[in-house]
C-alpha cells in the first residue's frame, strides 16, 4: 500500500503523481476498473465514486496491482482520506 498526496492528476491519461510523507513521488496508472472510494461529507464514511471526484491536494491510500517497467504503479482501488 502507498500512502501520500495527490500531486498532479491527469485524468486524460488515468494517472496521478502521488507524494509519500517521505517526499518520495510516485507515478500511479489507474486500472480500467479501478476501485475509487472518497470521503462522504455528512458521514466521513467512504463511499463509492470515480476519478472524476478526486483533486490534487487530497490524502490518498492505494493498493498495488503490479509495477510497470519503468518504475511507475499500476492501482487496481484508491482510498480518499482526507
Amino acid at each position: 500500500m502507498i500512502e501520500g498526496r495527490i500531486k498532479h492528476l491527469d485524468l486524460a491519461n488515468r494517472s496521478a503523481l502521488i507524494v509519500e510523507s517521505n517526499g518520495n513521488e510516485v507515478t500511479v496508472q489507474f486500472a480500467l476498473r479501478a476501485n475509487v472510494e472518497i470521503i462522504e461529507p455528512e458521514t466521513v464514511g467512504l463511499m463509492g465514486g470515480s476519478l472524476e471526484d478526486l483533486e490534487e491536494g487530497f490524502e490518498v491510500e492505494i493498493e498495488v496491482a503490479s509495477l510497470n517497467e519503468d518504475g511507475s504503479i499500476i492501482c487496481d482501488s484508491i482510498a480518499c482520506v482526507s
